[in-house]
């Protein structure tokens, strides 16, 4: 049996194992970096945010990679596109924990280092979204919309937080910032986006050799 298909890696086994390895990563920079001081707190959040930008860089590939490279691991990837969608929930929610350190314990810091009005709604909107995804990802609320808006929903919602997760690593780039995991996050991105609009690209022109 393909390591694929190991009840381990689909379903929600594969949720509870993304989400279990993200928490012991958490659970381990409090204890390295912690949260005693603004700036280790900022480093909680940044590192969150690295948790949970693989798996919406997966989730936003998944369909285009079935179509241009059909294959084992992407016939895995889109069977589990769900559970990879929610394993980027969860991730994300953590840098919603670790904001709210920062308000609890450094909230001086925030307002007179950190604080953008337009940042900060931007980023509550950004919250309902998440929390929007991940209530229809469940099948009860999602048989209860209608099927276009549901469609809508995600297809906004995935390129959202595509374009949300590669915008704030190509600033950091373009300020200078030249670690490794910015620089590989902005080229991963550009990949993924460069696949799917293959496949978009692909899908628009089957029609046209068909009437050739």
């Amino acid at each position: 049996m393909s390591l694929l298909r190991h009840q381990c890696l689909n379903g929600w086994p594969l949720f509870y194992l993304v989400t279990g390895l993200t928490f012991a990563v958490i659970c381990v920079g409090l204890v390295v970096i912690g949260v005693s001081t603004p700036e280790a707190t900022v480093s909680m959040i940044r590192l969150s945010v690295q948790l949970a930008s693989p798996w919406i860089f997966l989730a936003f590939v998944a369909t285009a990679l079935a179509q241009l490279f059909p294959g084992s691991f992407s016939r895995w990837l889109l069977r589990n596109r769900r559970y990879v969608g929610l394993s980027f929930a969860a991730g994300f929610g953590w840098q919603a924990v670790f904001i709210a350190v920062l308000f609890a314990l450094h909230s001086d810091y925030y307002w007179q280092e950190l604080h953008n009005t337009a940042d900060l709604i931007l980023r509550m909107l950004s919250y309902l979204l998440l929390l929007a995804l991940t209530v229809t990802s469940f099948f009860p609320v999602r048989r209860a919309m209608r099927p276009k808006d549901w469609r809508g929903l995600h297809l906004v919602g995935i390129w959202y937080f595509w374009a949300a997760i590669w915008v704030s690593y190509a600033d950091t780039v373009l300020a200078g910032d030249t670690r490794v995991v910015a620089i590989v996050f902005v080229v991963a991105g550009l990949l993924v986006l460069t696949v799917r609009l293959a496949a978009y690209l692909k899908k628009r022109s089957i029609p046209e050799v068909k009437g050739a």
